[in-house]
């Protein structure tokens, strides 16, 4: 499981004198985000990534099911973060190779979610494959996503999602590994807690989006 480091920065730097510093509090899965401040650079614009779809796998890469058109969006107004789940993948067969080097996906199932994801233009952000998790696991806690698969699934025509930095938008493929016993898939994307350096406080939220 991976934690997330999330730099959150004000754009504009007339908006105050010395920037407002966030500082993010723990998630409810154990990992913590940090947060710094100074400006951005002025002319921070949005570029979209065209959606790619998947390909046939080659000879040495894992097959799956057909992916499932999702088109659910949300937007986080506070942050101003935004993001689209395009389609998903439930059931997706690692190679050989991935197969004997992680035992543990022999009691697990792989799910590959597309989505397209813009980073907020009014702060220093990072957006990306660690922004979401899957909740509603049969023990409680929100499963992180992993990157122990990307090349993988590369190889297989689902290219990995790029991070997002400022204001710009990447689109691409994240890996989950939930347990064979998961029915209920839904998607979460986590905005943590944190609080400006003038007292003001920006609450945690989670955005859920079923799959299925």
């Amino acid at each position: 499981m991976r934690v997330r480091i999330r730099t959150i920065l004000p754009v504009v730097a007339a908006i105050v004198a010395g920037s407002a510093l966030l500082t993010a509090c723990n998630d409810d899965s154990g990992g913590s985000s940090q947060t710094t401040s100074a400006p951005a650079p002025s002319g921070t614009s949005a570029a979209g990534t065209p959606s790619a779809s998947a390909s046939s796998a080659g000879a040495n890469s894992g097959s799956s099911g057909s992916p499932v058109t999702v088109n659910k969006s949300f937007t986080d107004d506070v942050m101003g973060e935004k993001a689209t789940v395009l389609k998903y993948v439930n059931g997706y067969q690692p190679s050989a190779a991935s197969k004997s080097k992680y035992a543990a996906l022999a009691n697990e199932e792989v799910v590959l979610v597309e989505v397209k994801v813009t980073a907020s233009s009014k702060y220093y952000d990072t957006f990306g494959a660690n922004s979401f998790h899957l909740t509603g696991m049969p023990n409680g806690i929100d499963q992180a996503s992993t990157t122990i698969l990307d090349d993988d699934i590369k190889a297989a025509g689902y290219p990995p999602l790029p991070d997002a930095e400022t204001g710009k938008t990447t689109t691409g493929w994240v890996v989950f590994t939930p347990g064979k016993d998961t029915k209920k898939l839904v998607l979460r994307y986590k905005r943590l807690a944190a609080k400006t350096s003038a007292g003001a406080s920006i609450p945690a939220k989670n955005f859920d989006m079923p799959l299925n």
